[in-house]
């Protein structure tokens, strides 16, 4: 079992130049079964999408292959180009489409439609509305799971983990959050944690964000193998580097940090 990560984009509201807003393409590989005398048939292969913001739907190769959606929250930054990937999919042909979110979901959806009222009808959408601890069995593909956890915004919120068959956490999204026990229980001895880290520990008084020193701390009870730092607003320009040795001070020296990049790929085997 594989997993490839691209990481679509990376910034926040604020637009710049070398990222657009948050979206992290991830796709599951699961081998073929044994297929007399050939061998292996070609492995199954599950796409899902995490956040939907500006700019993330002109650099999806092929929309038609997403068929979940998972939101962490319904702030712009993270949903403006969902209608617009719902549009694509309909004119590829593309007619099905299960989107996860937190309380509110439903509702956002379908005031969006009341906007955009000619694409009522076009595609089956069937919208989940998840809650802190709530697993999703992922169809096509046994032995993965994604469960949701509460998370700490301005506004209800939700982090992921992708769970294996035999009960590992492969990769962890914090969406937007301050550091929070959700995120550090589920991230404890996963592979990668992708964490948002808006902000220097240069400015002030951030909440519902994080730091690198704040984030260091949650890390400081916990094991991961890799962490990456997304969410980045501009203020994070010329501090990449300090903020790195900052969380990785706390993670330890088995843990690699990096900043993320848009459309940087990570493959976890």
């Amino acid at each position: 079992m594989s997993i490839k990560i691209t990481l679509i984009g990376t910034g926040v509201a604020i637009p710049q130049p070398h990222r657009v807003q948050s979206g992290i393409l991830v796709e599951l590989d699961k081998p073929g079964k044994p297929d007399e005398p050939d061998g292996l048939d070609e492995p199954v292969r599950t796409v899902l999408l995490f956040d939907c913001g500006s700019g993330v739907l002109p650099r999806i190769e092929d929309c038609t292959a997403i068929r979940h959606l998972f939101l962490t929250h319904l702030h712009l930054d993270h949903v403006a180009d969902v209608m617009s990937l719902i549009k694509a999919k309909w004119l590829c042909k593309s007619y099905d489409l299960s989107i996860y979110g937190p309380t509110g979901t439903s509702a956002w959806l379908a005031r969006l439609f009341d906007a955009y009222s000619y694409m009522l009808g076009r595609i089956a959408i069937d919208v989940v509305e998840l809650s802190d601890r709530d697993r999703v069995a992922i169809d096509g593909i046994e032995g993965y799971e994604i469960v949701a956890r509460a998370t700490v915004h301005a506004l209800p919120s939700l982090g992921y983990g992708i769970i294996d068959g035999a009960g590992k956490v492969r990769l962890v999204y914090s969406g937007d959050t301050e550091p929070c026990e959700g995120i550090a229980s589920i991230s404890d001895g996963a592979d990668v944690l992708i964490h948002e880290c808006s902000f220097p520990d240069s400015v002030p008084d951030v909440t519902n964000h994080t730091t690198p020193l704040a984030l260091g701390r949650m890390l400081d009870a916990i094991s991961v193998g890799r962490v990456i730092l997304t969410h980045l607003y501009p203020h994070v320009v010329g501090f990449e580097d300090e903020m790195v040795c900052v969380v990785r001070k706390h993670c330890g020296c088995d843990c690699e940090v990096t900043i993320s990049c848009d459309m940087e790929t990570v493959t976890i085997d």
